[in-house]
């Protein structure tokens, strides 16, 4: 019974504390704000590449991504459209909009938001192979042209990039083989 208690609350500690090293920049020059999350996992490149690109399924593992599609491909660019909800305490948004990603295998994505309330805004993955395997996201967005109200736009920033890197950092790590190939 005790063996159990102690095997029951290392995995109760290895799930809730497995991305407290999330580490967190948050800049501002100006109206410019850069917000980056990077964190350690053990996985391969090749498993991370595979979860970053699977774009049809962000919506099973990202919290507030509702829908997610891939709707065209050209010169070198993959257009996503994706709509969700961007909920911190009593702020909620509900946005929709077209991406402009371009892959650069195996070292990470840019992403640029053509289409709506973020429009403009980007965000670039890039994954440091390892062991431990380096993920990170970094947001630049313009207050001027943030959906947010610009007092609370940092913290909202954070709070998005910070359950993006998590998210994805956990289904890589999904022992379940359910990553596309």
């Amino acid at each position: 019974m005790k063996t159990l208690c102690r095997l029951i609350l290392s995995l109760w500690l290895a799930i809730n504390l497995a991305h407290a090293e999330t580490g967190m920049r948050v800049r501002q020059d100006g109206m410019l704000l850069t917000v980056e999350g990077s964190l350690a996992t053990p996985v391969d490149a090749a498993r991370a590449w595979r979860v970053l690109t699977d774009y049809a399924r962000f919506p099973e593992f990202v919290p507030g991504i509702h829908g997610n599609r891939l709707v065209r491909e050209q010169d070198g660019f993959k257009f996503v459209e994706q709509r969700g909800e961007v909920v911190t305490g009593a702020f909620r948004m509900a946005y929709g909009g077209i991406l402009r990603i371009q892959e650069f295998r195996p070292d990470g994505l840019r992403i640029q938001f053509i289409s709506g309330p973020f429009k403009d805004a980007e965000g670039e993955w890039r994954v440091q192979a390892g062991q431990p395997l380096r993920l990170s996201y970094r947001l630049r967005m313009d207050l001027m042209k943030s959906p947010f109200p610009p007092p609370l736009a940092p913290g909202i920033a954070e709070q998005q990039v910070r359950v993006w890197v998590e998210a994805f950092a956990r289904e890589m790590e999904k022992p379940d083989g359910k990553v596309a190939k």
